[in-house]
């Protein structure tokens, strides 16, 4: 199975940190996660680290360290505030065993509530929905359907909304599948269960469920890009004509 279709739950568990400052020291600090998967984890609680990039040892028992990378970093006035994102260095090797094995992943239904639309609609606009959608330049996702013999499909993401994406690519999967979606943007993954809607121009998925956690990610990924989207009208109209 692809590694982000590979299953990740959120569960707190608590973790002593090694991490390492300007002087190269050996720092210890404590955090706890927020969800793990098989080769990473988003943990919180970690304000000793500031930037991407970062190594950092954990350990959850003594004499068991894993060594990882600092993906990503919640701002500070953000959804993801005092979260980051980190992944084993290590390879091959795996470090929630126990736990993902015994767990299983919970899925929350999707709001309907547009709240995104209003950053970018005009008042009395009844095209909301198309509106709220947003470009999508550096994204991937990936379809799984379980009870069709179809493997796992990455394709490209296209746009995103907080109800739905459209992806192009090659695919299997006609209206009214029912898929598992893990979308990829930059360093940040979420999933979602869905229902393919259409195929015009695309594979038009409607989300019907997310996973427990994975709201914040989707807020904060549609925040970034209404911002980045009323950046770019800014500067279009501050350009000489």
């Amino acid at each position: 199975m692809p590694e982000r279709l590979a299953k990740r739950i959120q569960v707190a568990l608590p973790l002593r940190v090694t991490y390492w400052d300007s002087d190269n020291k050996p720092c210890p600090d404590m955090a706890c996660t927020y969800d793990i998967s098989p080769r990473g984890a988003r943990i919180t609680g970690l304000r000793s680290v500031q930037e991407a990039g970062e190594i950092i040892a954990i350990e959850r028992t003594r004499n068991n360290k894993t060594f990882c990378r600092v993906i990503w970093v919640g701002k500070p006035n953000s959804e993801l505030r005092g979260q980051l994102g980190i992944e084993c260095v290590e390879t091959e090797r795996m470090m929630w065993d126990a736990e993902l094995r015994d767990m299983e992943e919970v899925y929350d239904p999707v709001l309907r509530k547009n709240d995104f639309g209003k950053l970018n609609s005009a008042p009395g606009d009844r095209n909301r929905r198309r509106r709220s959608r947003f470009l999508i330049i550096d994204g991937t996702a990936e379809l799984q359907n379980q009870s069709l013999s179809v493997a796992s499909t990455e394709v490209v993401l296209k746009d995103l909304s907080e109800s739905g994406c459209l992806i192009t690519g090659r695919h299997a999967f006609s209206p009214g599948i029912d898929l598992k979606v893990v979308l990829s943007v930059a360093n940040y993954d979420l999933s979602v269960k869905g229902q393919v809607r259409h195929t015009v121009q695309g594979l038009g998925i409607e989300f019907r469920e997310i996973r427990k956690g994975d709201r914040q990610m989707l807020q904060f990924l549609l925040r970034k890009l209404a911002e980045q989207k009323l950046e770019e009208s800014f500067e279009l109209e501050l350009q000489p004509r």
